[in-house]
C-alpha cells in the first residue's frame, strides 16, 4: 500500500483555470496601460507602446487577451512541472517533480521539513534527500508516520 501526498486537487485544477484567466485579464490591463503610456510626452520604449495601441479594434483587445491567456498557460505549466509529489510505502519513498522520479530505499532516521524543504536523513546521519516543496508538515507527517518513518516536527541537527 502506498500513500500519495500532493497539492489538493482544487489547487491543481485552479492553477490550470485561474492562471490563464488572470493572464487574460492582465493582458487587457497591459493594453490599457499601453494606451496611457503612448499619450505621455516622454517614456522609455514609448514606440513599442504606440505600436500596440495602433492595432485596430477588436483585434488589439483579442491579441492582448490571447497573449495573456498564453502566458497564463505557460505559468501554470511551470507550476505543474515544479510541483513535488511524495509517495510513501513501507519500503520506499518516491519523490516526483515534473518528469524526474527519485526512489529512496534506505533506512531513515529522520524525516522533517527544514523551512520549505523536505529532508530525509539516513541512520548513519547522511542527508539523502532535500527537496523544495509547498506541502506542509500537516500533510506529510501522517503519510510518513503511517508507514513507520520517523517524522520529526523540527529540523534535526547533524
Amino acid at each position: 500500500m502506498e500513500t500519495t501526498v500532493d497539492e489538493p486537487s482544487w489547487l491543481r485544477t485552479g492553477s490550470w483555470v485561474g492562471c490563464p484567466l488572470i493572464g487574460g485579464a492582465l493582458g487587457v490591463g497591459v493594453w490599457a496601460i499601453a494606451a496611457w503610456v503612448s499619450d505621455l510626452p516622454a517614456f522609455p520604449f514609448q514606440g513599442v507602446f504606440k505600436v500596440l495601441t495602433k492595432l485596430p479594434q477588436p483585434w488589439a483587445t483579442l491579441a492582448a487577451v490571447a497573449g495573456g491567456l498564453g502566458l497564463g498557460l505557460v505559468f501554470a505549466a511551470i507550476w505543474a512541472h515544479d510541483r513535488l509529489v511524495v509517495r510513501v510505502s513501507p519500503t520506499r519513498v518516491t519523490l516526483v517533480r515534473g518528469d524526474k522520479t527519485r526512489r529512496i530505499e534506505a533506512e531513515l532516521a529522520a524525516v522533517y521539513l527544514d523551512g520549505k524543504e523536505l529532508v530525509l536523513r539516513t541512520t548513519d546521519g547522511r542527508e539523502i534527500a532535500r527537496e523544495k516543496t509547498d506541502l506542509t508538515g500537516r500533510e506529510l507527517a501522517p503519510a510518513f508516520a503511517e508507514h513507520g518513518y520517523p517524522w520529526q516536527d523540527e529540523p534535526v541537527e547533524r
